[in-house]
């Protein structure tokens, strides 16, 4: 299969300013691959113009499932035709960072990316990239449902960064994609019952769902809570969301002895009024969890593979290449859908 000279990619210039443009599609060099991409999901943070826009012009996309079309000289793990995942960051595994367990922070982490981005209709991927984190999907798994194995492999790697004790109760702030990924990861735990909150009808019945024992809007949730817990608050409260009032409300929602899971990011400026008269007498651990790596992204696979996480039922729509603005806006407003899937092919 040879590559054609061009390719046509989503670029994002601005708020509501998403261009579908040509591009010229570059050869892979030595230990990189190429891939047509055949769907990506819509990321929430791809709607993040705080994050975006310094870098504008750019092709977001970091959810691409695909058909490697060529390889580069000394690639042996892939040929062209292999249906694969395919992860835009990986780690080093042994830098000061990748020793203490945080392989997030490593330097080739944030270098390592894929080229342009996921909303293209191919993608050369790095050499690191294909040595650590690209994987051959089973053929029972439509490219569809694959671009949920890296948003599931960041929940898995939350819960993981989580002290869990059996029958914890656990509270999710915010049940979009993520949030509702984190309800069902949180199954694969000791962890007793787990609640989600959210201000949108829509997203609470779909943490439901997901198999929270109960979904509360954010002004009534610390009492909601506790009434359906005994009078207690939550052990584990995980903001899957970068409003600052969810991180707000999680001081409300935990337990003393508990502990409060960054999951999400706030722009640059917010800031957090914390009384650390209350981390102190009552215990409270702050902790965060970014992105996910190699040591995620296979068990996600094989989760979804094998049904155990039936991610692919929060795909609400899936839309052309030429339609990426309107599922970006559909994200944005977060009212009435879940995981957009963009179609490049």
């Amino acid at each position: 299969m040879s590559l054609p000279g061009t390719m046509r990619v989503a670029r994002y210039y601005g708020p509501e300013d998403i261009r579908v443009e040509e591009m010229p599609v570059r050869a892979p060099g030595p230990g990189e691959i190429v891939v047509r991409v055949r769907a990506c999901g819509i990321c929430g943070s791809d709607t993040l113009d705080w994050y975006l826009q310094p870098r504008a012009p750019l092709v977001p996309g970091h959810e691409p499932a695909g058909e490697v079309v060529t390889v580069g000289p000394g690639v042996e793990k892939f040929r062209p035709g292999d249906r694969v995942f395919v992860h835009h960051h990986v780690p080093c595994f042994a830098c000061h960072y990748c020793r203490r367990g945080h392989h997030t922070l490593c330097a080739e982490f944030h270098r390592t990316r894929i080229e342009p981005g996921g909303f293209a209709e191919y993608i050369r991927v790095p050499a690191p990239n294909v040595e650590k984190d690209v994987w051959k999907l089973p053929e029972e798994l439509s490219y569809e449902e694959a671009t949920l194995v890296e948003p599931l492999a960041c929940a898995l790697r939350a819960w993981e960064r989580l002290r869990v004790f059996p029958d914890d109760t656990a509270a999710v702030v915010g049940c979009g994609v993520s949030g509702l990924l984190l309800i069902m990861a949180g199954r694969l735990h000791p962890v007793g019952r787990i609640f989600g909150v959210d201000p949108v009808e829509f997203r609470r019945q779909a943490a439901v769902g997901a198999g929270a024992a109960g979904a509360f809007p954010p002004e009534a949730a610390a009492e909601a809570l506790r009434a359906a817990n005994g009078g207690r608050g939550a052990d584990l409260v995980i903001v899957a969301t970068g409003n600052p009032a969810g991180l707000e409300l999680a001081f409300e929602l935990v337990e003393p002895g508990g502990t409060i899971l960054l999951y999400a990011p706030t722009a640059p400026e917010v800031e957090l009024p914390v009384r650390p008269h209350r981390l102190f007498f009552d215990e409270i651990t702050l902790v965060a969890s970014y992105s996910a790596t190699p040591l995620e992204t296979g068990p996600a696979l094989g989760l979804i593979a094998a049904g155990r996480i039936p991610a692919g039922r929060l795909i609400t729509h899936r839309l052309p290449l030429e339609r990426a603005a309107e599922g970006l806006r559909l994200v944005r407003r977060g009212t009435d859908s879940l995981k957009v899937v963009i179609l490049p092919g």
